[in-house]
């Protein structure tokens, strides 16, 4: 039964602890220890042995992934089974690879919604992956496995929203907040954008390449697709750079919605591609008329 399942929060910062602690009794688990700090984390996990343990990825004392080694090497004879969830403010594509590599079972990218607590606790309760003891692994298998996939018919496998059926919750989430980070960066460049300032359109032009490059790299090709719309235009507008600020306001805008838009709208990210590609299509259009 749920309430017999014990869990132990790890994170420096009293709401957030407390915030955690309100998801998991709402949802009718009531086994919650909490720790401020690495000394209180290990040593509440060999007093209470939680079967779930939420860590921040810092934490005063230890890291999320070094107490994740621990517990897989056997640490104090606990289980190296324990189901750890790491949170972390940075959710970065080498930050991802060293939580596989270590052993985590989920992540949680802040800020986190209830809905996605649940969903992590869901996959480590009632969808565990294999565990693997190894000589040179311990935790959860690594291979990608099929949580949640889309079978619509709309599904492509050249968008990872629509292929993120064979990644674990935490991946997908580790790929949309590295993706949302680079589109945050050409808007924060492009507040100060004026028609005709070439020196700042060419950093705005070189964070959308690079917005281009990991949505590749993470097999987003929608958000590929809109990087290249806007990319194209700013090549298309040439030395100039006399840019026309509405467009890179609609590419923008677009990005972050596409962002945070989910595989179940799929007919609305393309309805969004195919605006953008038409919209450039225009006016270098009327450009090359001029």
């Amino acid at each position: 039964m749920p309430n017999k399942i014990s869990f132990l929060i790890a994170e420096p910062d009293q709401h957030s602890r407390r915030m955690l602690s309100e998801v998991l009794r709402a949802a009718g688990y009531f086994l919650i220890h909490q720790a401020r700090d690495g000394t209180e984390l290990l040593e509440k996990s060999i007093e209470h042995r939680p079967r779930v343990v939420f860590t921040g990825s810092r934490i005063p004392g230890i890291s999320g992934l070094e107490y994740t080694r621990l517990i897989r090497a056997g640490y104090a004879d606990l289980s190296r089974q324990t189901s750890i969830i790491v949170m972390t403010d940075t959710p970065t594509k080498t930050f991802l690879k060293a939580a596989q590599e270590s052993g985590v079972d989920e992540m949680l990218a802040r800020p986190f919604s209830s809905q996605a607590v649940l969903v992590r606790l869901k996959a480590v309760l009632d969808r565990p992956r294999e565990f693997v003891d190894s000589a040179s692994y311990v935790g959860p298998c690594r291979r990608r496995r099929m949580i949640e996939e889309y079978r619509g018919p709309k599904r492509r496998f050249t968008d990872p929203l629509e292929d993120s059926g064979n990644l674990a919750p935490w991946e997908i989430e580790s790929n949309r907040a590295v993706v949302r980070a680079c589109v945050r960066k050409i808007s924060e460049l492009a507040i100060n954008l004026t028609p005709g300032d070439r020196r700042k359109l060419r950093e705005v032009y070189a964070a959308v390449k690079e917005t281009e490059e990991v949505a590749d790299s993470v097999r987003d090709q929608m958000m590929g697709d809109a990087a290249r719309s806007l990319g194209r235009y700013i090549v298309g507008v040439g030395a100039s750079g006399l840019i026309e600020l509405q467009v890179m306001t609609t590419h923008i805008d677009a990005m972050h919605t596409l962002g945070v838009l989910t595989n179940q709208h799929h007919e609305q990210r393309e309805h969004l591609i195919t605006g953008l590609q038409a919209l450039v299509v225009k006016k270098l259009a009327r450009l090359r008329a001029a």
